[in-house]
């Protein structure tokens, strides 16, 4: 793994480096990326929606010019250790700030009126850790803390805990649990204590062999990269990751009470619609990435994170470090584990991935491109684009960072770091799973939301050569006409069976008085589809919103026509979300993974204070799951509905707008800046993307060419 990972993950989580100011102490603004008005040569008379979601371009995280020099001219600098606190409050930890340590609140936390959590004092040597009886919330030891001359190694008090007795009992269900769970502190010098081994990794998985079924083939051994573990018939080929009939619950028994409670919580709740993915064939989060988590400490700790974020948000009683304190371990014990320089196994992967998930809620988009880039280096070692779709596994990973690579592509008008082969092999085995059963409604949607995913990626490239002048005018447009063609031919393209009228969803009734704001009927029949089917919606809405950045990178101006069309693909994601927010039945998570076409259609409904209020309410709702808005998005949001009340929060009197949403919101912003701010001579300026929408005051509707 490349230095500037080592480097970047550090100044995340304040492991091994000194501590970044943090810009919202003072008066120093949150630093904006310059915007460009569009590639010369293609009109571009609107701001772009990078503008919008002030989404920087994919960044290149080396250190700033000035580290570069003093690494240069002093060579054992990566040497050299920062003396720092180890007994400061977790939320100046998580902050990078410095901590007074004033008991029982810090200066910081009070002046901002933040929880401040202390880490309990480290028990005596030979004490052999606290006592079961302690009351409250187990507070662990901070990852962020400097231990000095040893900051290469993970400190003992991160490791994981040690196996519960057969006598102990089992965590409460973590669907029936309302409150924040309280543990005993249990710690363990090494990992061993969990029974983990250190498990292979191939450098490649050539011999895996496909599976309609989810079984792996284990007809060849592995070859050894490190410290071998001993595989058996029911772990998945090439890993030390047993093996899960599809919908059946992992066995976590050997795992501390609280870690099987958090992985419970995320068995019973969390979904592939948690992490933006239209289907799960193979059931790869319930089962596949729990069992992987069971296996692999940073990944293990990056899953609980997330469990523990969503129950955070969903219990009354919830507070930030609940999530925090697994997130930073998960941080810590990554970067502990590529200091070491060993190979890169599939799970290193997968707690990448994981961790990018996580800074996607967060809003964190410049954070989020330094995994991907780091995502990027481990995927290509492990897999070639013909054996990433042989597993179960595979396939998850190459759509989930395929997702996260032409999403950052389209918005920073660049093409995507996985070349065309990766898509296109995508295509061809999912069409292959279709021809072998062409009954099977879930292999074709499988099918589908390969060919959207490739069309998107082609998508990004075409929009970056236009914002890099690499096309004259004429070749831009015969380019834009040809997916106009792609995008209705994959429609056109889509099975009967996909829109069996058997699921269709019918009599939705609601108990509150019809809503005279509501923009679109939320009742409305025919919108939604039962599962399997339900998905075939989400893609639906997909495939509007992908029509809406391309009909909006016309290189002319827009008709009359076109903008009306633009509209009703606004109006028909607008009618997906209300219908899959009134139904009780839509699966967990669904409406988190249409942020991004809501967003989209936003720009394009008409300016009135009716309908940028539904837009609002939707997106509070939105931030209410746990999906935070970045603040440069908020002020972008802010000019386009003429209110500057919506920095603060969407809706008027802070409705909604609930404790623990403020802290994480606070959270999340002061580390956005911070991002921004350490990586700022980095950032290049934004290129403009979705570039047909007008921001200024008293333009209430897109220019348009009248014919």
């Amino acid at each position: 793994m490349s230095d500037y990972y080592h480097h970047f993950l550090s100044s995340m989580a304040g492991v091994g480096g000194q501590p970044n100011p943090n810009p919202l102490d003072g008066s120093q603004p949150i630093p904006q990326a310059p915007i460009a008005t569009g590639a010369p040569g293609i009109p571009n008379p609107y701001q772009s929606l990078g503008y919008f979601t002030g989404f920087p371009e994919p960044i290149m995280f080396n250190a700033p010019k000035a580290q570069r020099s003093r690494r240069k001219s002093a060579p054992g600098l990566d040497h050299i250790k920062h003396r720092r606190t180890r007994s400061g409050c977790y939320t100046c930890r998580s902050r990078r700030v410095k901590c007074d340590e004033n008991h029982p609140v810090c200066e910081r936390c009070r002046k901002g009126k933040r929880e401040c959590v202390y880490p309990e004092p480290a028990p005596p040597k030979g004490s052999g850790g606290a006592s079961k009886d302690s009351s409250g919330p187990s507070q662990q030891t901070s990852p962020s803390s400097s231990r000095g001359d040893d900051d290469d190694e993970v400190d003992p008090d991160l490791k994981l805990d040690p196996i519960m007795d057969e006598d102990e009992e089992e965590p409460e269900s973590a669907t029936t649990q309302t409150s924040m769970p309280s543990f005993p502190i249990r710690r363990s010098s090494t990992a061993s204590s969990f029974g983990l081994q250190r498990v292979t990794s191939r450098h490649r998985q050539e011999s895996e062999t496909p599976s309609f079924d989810g079984n792996m083939s284990s007809s060849s051994p592995s070859v050894s990269t490190g410290t071998v573990g001993v595989l058996t018939p029911n772990t998945i080929h090439g890993t030390d990751i047993p093996y899960v009939t599809p919908g059946q619950r992992p066995d976590w028994s050997f795992l501390p009470h609280e870690l099987q409670f958090y992985l419970g919580y995320y068995y019973d709740n969390i979904t592939s619609y948690h992490y933006c993915m239209v289907g799960d064939v193979d059931d790869f989060f319930r089962t596949i990435l729990t069992s992987a988590a069971s296996r692999n400490e940073a990944l293990l700790y990056a899953v609980v994170g997330f469990a523990a974020y969503h129950h955070a948000l969903a219990n009354p009683n919830g507070h930030i470090n609940e999530f925090l304190q697994y997130y930073n371990r998960s941080v810590s014990l990554l970067l502990s584990f590529l200091k070491k320089k060993e190979k890169h196994s599939i799970t290193t992967l997968l707690t990448i991935l994981q961790l990018a998930t996580i800074e996607e809620y967060l809003g964190d988009w410049v954070n989020l491109t330094g995994h991907q880039r780091a995502a990027l280096e481990v995927l290509v070692q492990l897999f070639t684009p013909q054996t990433i779709v042989q597993t179960p596994l595979g396939r998850m990973v190459m759509k989930w960072y395929s997702r996260f690579d032409v999403f950052i592509g389209i918005m920073g008008s660049a093409p995507t770091t996985l070349p065309r082969a990766w898509f296109t092999t995508m295509v061809e085995y999912t069409e292959a799973q279709v021809a072998a059963d062409p009954n099977n409604m879930v292999w074709m949607i499988e099918t589908c939301v390969a060919r959207l995913r490739l069309i998107s990626m082609e998508m990004s490239i075409l929009f970056g050569k236009g914002a890099n002048q690499e096309l004259t005018q004429s070749e831009y447009t015969d380019e834009h006409d040809r997916f106009t063609e792609e995008l209705l031919s994959w429609k056109d393209r889509w099975d009967a069976m996909l829109s069996d009228p058997a699921y269709v969803v019918t009599g939705l009734t609601s108990n509150r008085a019809p809503d005279p704001s509501d923009i679109v009927n939320p009742l409305a029949e025919r919108v939604l589809f039962r599962p399997p089917l339900f998905a075939a919606t989400i893609l639906t809405c997909e495939w509007h919103s992908i029509s809406l950045m391309h009909g909006s990178q016309s290189a002319s101006e827009m008709s009359e026509e076109t903008v009306a069309s633009l509209r009703e693909h606004a109006y028909a994601i607008c009618q997906i979300c209300a219908t899959v927010e009134a139904w009780p039945q839509s699966p967990d998570g669904s409406l988190i993974v249409l942020h991004p076409c809501l967003a989209i259609a936003a720009l394009f409904l008409p300016r009135d204070d009716r309908h940028h209020m539904w837009i609002r309410k939707k997106l509070a709702l939105l931030e209410a799951m746990g999906y935070i808005s970045p603040i440069t998005m908020r002020k972008r949001m802010a000019e386009l509905f003429e209110d500057k009340n919506c920095i603060r929060w969407w809706l008027p009197n802070d409705e909604g707008f609930t404790p623990i949403i403020q802290n994480i919101r606070a959270f999340a912003d002061e580390r956005n800046a911070a991002a921004h701010s350490a990586q700022g001579d980095n950032v290049r300026q934004i290129r403009n993307v979705f570039s047909k929408m007008q921001l200024g005051p008293g333009q209430q509707n897109m220019r348009v060419k009248r014919e």
